[in-house]
């Protein structure tokens, strides 16, 4: 189980400064920022360019596409729609309770047995103190500061031993308990991690009940795996789906990336996490405490795996990072270069709606997109105070080739990272290099990157130039549009009120921004061109 631990500043401030070199971390657009979160509700700091706008289409105006909005105000408005958002998931988990708490007294009886009740209450309160210490040892996951635990198995295997709603009872005062007197959080997100808890609990009762399975503290009985199979299904659905709408009203990014970051990669290791909880009933029925006890020891251990996976994904982005860093120490003018590229194209990306994965490969690639000029030969035409000879131009245009096939070593890194830094300098008519691929054969990332590489190569000091404005800039893209940038997305790039926050401009005009909040992700922003083409 995840709880969200989300920082409250709601913008980075001074965007500006990525063009002067300095790294702005943003937990949702960062690159060490991918993954497994699961309950996140509060403000959630973000570069002025993710630029998504919001879960639904009747959410876009709240999430940062109105221009004349001021920034306080628009932080009261998604404040207002995440409490009305928290209220409703809470009136919901108010319902679920109290048709349990109406059919317990219509029928007069709570699920607690006449003989040796105390053997119930042990139970309860094992599950419970269960459940607050698998909170206890959660650990941080840096995607909104989320953190993660494996409380999500005691709750599971509550609900084939106690009937409803003591299962949402356990999930909730281990929500309460474990923010309130462990973590010390606000009232609000206690309040909304509580219902969130006790929601996912509550469904999975009704739903497993209803297919039929056994609910007993004295049997074991798991002849027919479907009941606990949907018990299982149903509890990771509501769980992502809560907190990716949540997410997606603190943070601005759309649902649909918001539940791939939630569970996309983690649900297959969540789904596999969660047979635990068929070994804790069968453990509890026969060892009662000594059951609950022994595995303990299994429960921490998935809370390693948990942690070293993530350990690893931040390990290989710091060390990404740093080889960048490294190349482009040797020359003062493109330092931060790179990172710059990866935020802007990340900007332009999520603006064509694109899947979390496909937003994060983009990033990915542009960051590393000249890090063949690590070699040495192209040292000296990095630092040249002057225009190169059509020599050097040769040389310096091998750097696209020479970054394909370093990254080529990395089998991750292999495919769509790989086919975009090697076609981020391919022209849109066909003149670019290396291979002289013309419109929809060259991948949208590699198109992407183009843009946001020139954005920045314009915008930035040069050794032979002084940087240019923004508005010249995106003068220039579009004079090149349909010859050396895709058309469409330069457009989208000179319309966006996001990509000019993120590059220091303020929005032009609400009407603008309101049509440009409306439109849908384009047609051909298709996964298709993600591939590595077939040579």
């Amino acid at each position: 189980m995840r709880h969200s631990e989300a920082c409250h500043s709601w913008w980075v401030d001074k965007t500006r400064s990525l063009q002067k070199g300095v790294t702005l971390k943003c937990c949702i657009c960062s690159q060490r920022f991918l993954r497994l979160l699961r309950s996140c509700f509060s403000q959630t700091a973000r570069c002025h360019g993710s630029g998504y706008r919001g879960p639904f289409p009747f959410f876009q105006h709240i999430n940062g596409s109105d221009a004349g909005m001021t920034e306080a105000r628009r932080s009261k408005i998604r404040q207002v729609w995440l409490y009305a958002y928290i209220v409703a998931v809470s009136a919901a988990t108010l319902a679920v309770l109290a048709s349990a708490v109406l059919a317990s007294l219509a029928s007069r009886d709570w699920g607690i047995p006449a003989t040796f009740p105390y053997k119930f209450w042990n139970a309860l309160a094992a599950f419970i103190i269960l459940g607050i210490v698998s909170e206890s040892f959660s650990f941080t996951i840096p995607v909104a500061n989320v953190r993660t635990s494996v409380s999500f198995v005691s709750f599971i295997a509550s609900v084939a031993l106690f009937r409803h709603p003591w299962p949402m009872l356990i999930g909730g005062i281990t929500a309460f308990v474990a923010d309130t007197l462990v973590r010390h959080k606000p009232l609000v997100r206690v309040w909304f991690n509580t219902a969130q808890f006790m929601l996912a609990s509550g469904l999975c009762s009704l739903v497993y009940t209803a297919l039929g399975g056994t609910v007993s503290l004295e049997t074991f009985d798991f002849h027919n795996p479907l009941p606990f199979a949907s018990l299982v299904v149903v509890y990771f659905l509501v769980n992502h789906g809560s907190v990716a709408i949540a997410v997606s009203l603190s943070s601005g990014v759309s649902v649909r990336e918001a539940w791939d970051r939630i569970g996309k990669d983690a649900l297959a290791t969540d789904l596999l996490s969660s047979t635990l909880a068929v070994l804790l009933v069968f453990l509890y029925v026969k060892l009662q405490i000594w059951g609950v006890a022994i595995l303990v020891f299994p429960l921490f251990l998935v809370r390693q795996l948990y942690q070293m996976n993530l350990q690893m994904q931040i390990e290989l982005e710091e060390k990404l990072e740093l080889m960048v860093k490294a190349m482009e120490a040797r020359d003062p003018y493109t330092s931060g270069h790179s990172l710059r590229v990866s935020e802007y194209a990340l900007a332009i990306a999520r603006e064509l709606r694109l899947s979390a994965n496909e937003v994060d490969t983009i990033k990915r690639a542009a960051l590393l997109h000249d890090v063949g000029k690590i070699y040495e030969e192209f040292a000296p035409l990095l630092r040249k105070e002057g225009k190169l000879t059509p020599e050097e131009r040769m040389t310096m245009q091998t750097h696209v080739t020479r970054s394909a096939q370093l990254v080529e070593t990395a089998a991750r890194l292999r495919g769509s990272v790989q086919a975009m830094i090697r076609h981020h300098h391919e022209n849109y008519d066909g003149s670019g290099y290396p291979d002289g691929l013309a419109g929809e054969d060259i991948p949208v990332g590699a198109r992407i990157i183009m843009i946001a590489d020139t954005i920045d190569a314009m915008t930035t000091d040069r050794p032979y130039r002084r940087a240019m404005s923004l508005a010249t800039a995106l003068e220039e893209l579009q004079k090149y549009a349909g010859r050396q940038f895709d058309p469409r997305l330069v457009h989208l790039v000179t319309t966006s009120d996001a990509i000019r926050r993120l590059l220091g401009e303020e929005p032009r005009d609400e009407e603008t921004s309101h049509l440009r909040s409306r439109q849908a992700r384009p047609s051909w922003a298709t996964r298709r061109s993600l591939t590595l083409p077939v040579e």
